[in-house]
């Protein structure tokens, strides 16, 4: 899906609401940290006053991962919300913009998997004093005591 925001930058004001779910394809990357009980939510809320044009995002998922120290199922949800500014200067670029092409092309897609792959969790715990699994049995520790001494 692609947009053109020739008129965000070129009229005095301008508003665009969108609202989709993400399509996931098995090979894409952001399926090798977690599973989607759906696709994910998005809204942008595109909106301009003289040449100057913001992007407004909201983004909801539900996941199941795998614990990192006991590899027992992980639910969650994560929203994700930020407003920043849509630019086309390669050279104002910061983490507080979102770069299209100088057509005003925006990809509401690729910037939606982007956001995502940034806010998603590195790890996951299935709870904080998780104590994981046995280094030399392989027991889920949580579950019982091995007597195994740690090498």
């Amino acid at each position: 899906m692609k947009i053109n925001l020739r008129d965000a930058f070129l009229l005095d004001r301008y508003e665009k609401a969108l609202e989709f779910q993400l399509s996931l394809e098995e090979d894409d990357p952001i399926l090798s940290e977690a599973e989607f009980k759906e696709n994910p939510k998005v809204r942008f809320f595109i909106s301009a006053k003289y040449g100057l044009v913001h992007c407004e995002t909201t983004i909801d998922l539900s996941f199941i991962g795998c614990c990192s120290r006991c590899l027992e199922p992980v639910e969650g949800d994560l929203h994700i919300e930020n407003r920043r500014r849509i630019i086309t200067d390669p050279d104002k670029e910061d983490e507080d913009t979102i770069l299209i092409d100088p057509n005003f092309m925006f990809f509401p897609d690729e910037e939606a998997r982007n956001q995502i792959i940034l806010e998603f969790p590195e790890r996951f715990l299935c709870k904080e004093d998780c104590k994981g699994l046995c280094p030399v049995c392989g027991c889920n520790r949580n579950l019982q005591e091995c007597g195994c001494e740690d090498s």
